[in-house]
């Protein structure tokens, strides 16, 4: 009588097992599928994003580039204006300048510069009129004891 229920336990055993083998499988491909489907949803979106990211960037570096030509052509105008007035500004200023120096003053310095000239070249000409001198000999000094040494 034990034998007979061991047997029939022992039957219903891999049975079992193997329903619950099923069962694991079953579990861990439905896992399996679930991991695959979540990238799979996951490149999707991004894909999606992408191409949203891509279709409103496409035109911001041609807008940049307009800012910037306009940027630069401001730039342009402001310093050439810039320019202008500072070359205006020095002119009259160089010219006023010029008006507060009396003419008499300015005829005097040229005056001065060739009598100085005039001067360089006559000390000049007597510098190579004068004779050379010739250097003095070295005199060798000797030095005398003048104290007799103590018998």
């Amino acid at each position: 009588m034990t034998k007979a229920k061991t047997t029939k336990a022992a039957k219903k055993a891999p049975k079992a097992v193997k329903k619950e083998a099923l069962k694991a499988t079953e579990i861990l491909r439905k896992g399996a599928l679930a991991y695959i489907g979540l990238h799979g949803a996951a490149y999707e979106r991004a894909k999606f994003r992408f191409e949203q990211v891509r279709g409103a960037t496409d035109g911001l570096f041609d807008t940049f580039v307009e800012k910037g030509e306009e940027l630069e052509a401001k730039a342009t105008v402001l310093a050439k204006g810039a320019q202008a007035k500072a070359t205006e500004t020095f002119s009259e200023t160089s010219s006023k300048v010029r008006g507060a120096f009396p003419k008499a003053s300015n005829d005097r310095v040229v005056e001065l510069e060739a009598e100085v000239a005039a001067l360089n070249k006559k000390i000049a000409a007597l510098a190579k009129k004068a004779p050379k001198k010739v250097p003095a000999k070295k005199v060798k000094m000797t030095t005398e004891k003048t104290v007799k040494k103590a018998a």
